[in-house]
């Protein structure tokens, strides 16, 4: 049976800010994104019939798609499925409910929480639910995030606790409008020797992979006042990125060939000269004036959908969003003010001497993922099994999420074959993506490795005011310091906290 999908609007799931004058449409865009939570989407219930919950958070577009999807599942299997969508607090609530033994019998299963789920007993493993050849299909990065050998204690091999929902990355992503509203400008730099090109993909396809002195060079020259914005921009002010340290530092750590962990995951590697490199990297753009300033009340991600921001951050789950701003001629005529694509990342300035050609493998986006697991306390395992296969790798799903700039397809061959080739899926550069997932250009989000990330948001996040208020040089209640001193500083105490991290799963595991 052919699904008839409809077309639904598109919305992201980044975080949000506070722009009172923003355009009506992006108002409406961000009401569905506070409206997600807390609704509940439930087909009808017959009697005689089984009864299977799933329980998710999703987009306001993926709940209608799913409730198309759960409608064909439910007359071919002869089963009822309550589809229930939480919002904010889905991961605390979903604890209670595993404490409790009331767990719905399809749930989202987070990445890094694998072994606690298995060692309580919560999780079912699915392949032994399915015919385990049908997941071959699957990214095979993708499936081995929820692989969990419990008789060694090894990650990534064994039996597999969930099918992945999605696969996504995290690229940068460009206003071009903003760019062409500045080319004279770039074009002196390229021609005095500052950028060693003009940032567009190039006639052999590479794409324009900067440094990061580079990078923060054509950040300041991509800041700037624009009168001609729309009214309800909120300001006239463009900036040439307006980036943050807990989502987007990472590319910066990983551009200059560090890491935030050792490769056995027991070290924080804050003090090392590469993780203190790729911060100064991060900063330097804020340092030269092309970013936005960290006591503005409106956000990046509003900045860069307002035509207010060049560069931004662009997930996988994204895309859809963006795209409908591009293609809405009420509101940005003939692409005036938002013309986006995806980007790489910035890189160390160890490599300035490359060409684009050489440059192509040496930057990196984090790629991450969530899974649907089966309750190990469902009476319907197999039936929850097969609607979790149906939700992660139907093709008719994921070519529609694809196509729609929702997620790219869980199915390796669809990703790697018409998602590139076919001119229907977007954004232009989405072989940017693929690379990602592919290992060219994507790495692992770091606190996925550890027990908890306790040592990431309490031993790093929790002062990064002090970082902002030296390279800004701002009071903001916090005390000035560089990033060299910034790391220095906290390096003993992230490392208390990940020893107990480590301490605390070696306590949880079973003899």
């Amino acid at each position: 049976m052919t699904l008839a999908y409809p077309r639904l609007c598109r919305t992201g799931r980044f975080g949000t800010g506070r722009s009172p004058l923003i355009t009506l449409w992006l108002l409406a865009i961000l009401a569905l994104l506070a409206g997600c939570g807390g609704q509940k989407a439930e087909t009808g219930s017959t009697a005689g019939k089984p009864v299977l919950t799933v329980g998710v958070f999703a987009q306001e577009h993926e709940q209608k798609m799913y409730q198309e999807v759960i409608s064909r599942f439910e007359e071919q299997n002869q089963v009822t499925v309550n589809f229930n969508v939480a919002g904010d607090q889905y991961w605390p609530q979903l604890e209670a409910a595993l404490t409790a033994n009331t767990a719905p019998d399809v749930f989202y299963l987070g990445v890094g929480d694998i072994k606690r789920r298995v060692w309580a007993g919560k999780v079912a493993p699915i392949n032994e639910l399915l015919n385990t050849g049908d997941l071959n299909k699957i990214w095979p990065d993708a499936l081995n995030l929820y692989r969990y050998d419990e008789q060694s204690d090894t990650l990534g091999s064994g039996a597999i606790y969930a099918l992945p929902k999605d696969f996504s990355a995290a690229s940068m992503t460009v206003n071009r409008a903003i760019i062409e509203k500045r080319r004279p400008q770039i074009e002196a730099l390229v021609a005095n020797g500052t950028l060693p090109f003009f940032p567009e993909v190039d006639a052999a396809g590479n794409l324009p992979v900067f440094t990061f002195t580079e990078f923060a060079n054509l950040c300041k020259a991509l800041t700037f006042d624009d009168p001609t914005l729309p009214r309800t921009a909120g300001s006239t002010k463009v900036y040439g990125t307006h980036l943050w340290e807990d989502f987007t530092l990472q590319p910066f750590i990983w551009g200059a060939g560090g890491d935030y962990l050792s490769a056995d995951h027991t070290k924080v590697l804050f003090d090392s000269p590469k993780f203190i490199e790729g911060y100064e990297g991060f900063m330097k753009i804020v340092e030269l004036g092309g970013s936005g300033s960290s006591t503005d009340e409106t956000s990046g991600y509003l900045k860069f959908l307002a035509g207010r921001c060049a560069y931004f951050p662009c997930g996988t789950w994204d895309v859809g969003a963006f795209q409908a701003i591009e293609d809405d001629e009420v509101v940005n005529p003939g692409k005036s003010w938002f013309d986006f694509d995806v980007a790489p990342w910035p890189i160390s300035d160890s490599y300035r001497n490359l060409s684009i050609a050489e440059r192509q493998d040496k930057w990196f986006g984090r790629v991450d993922s969530v899974g649907y697991a089966v309750s190990s306390q469902s009476p319907r395992k197999d039936l929850a099994a097969k609607l979790a296969y149906t939700l992660s790798a139907d093709e008719e799903v994921q070519r529609f999420l694809a196509k729609r700039g929702g997620q790219l397809p869980n199915i390796k061959a669809m990703a790697e074959g018409e998602y590139l080739s076919d001119s229907e899926y977007i954004p232009e550069s989405r072989k940017v993506f693929v690379n990602m997932l592919s290992g060219q250009n994507g790495k692992r989000v770091p606190t996925t490795y550890t027990f908890n990330g306790m040592w990431h948001g309490d031993g790093f996040v929790s002062g990064l005011g002090s970082v902002w208020a030296y390279y800004e040089k701002i009071n903001n209640g916090f005390t000035p310091m560089s990033v060299a001193d910034y790391c220095k500083s906290i390096q003993a105490n992230a490392q208390d906290l990940l020893d107990q991290a480590i301490a605390d799963e070696a306590a949880l595991k079973p003899n």
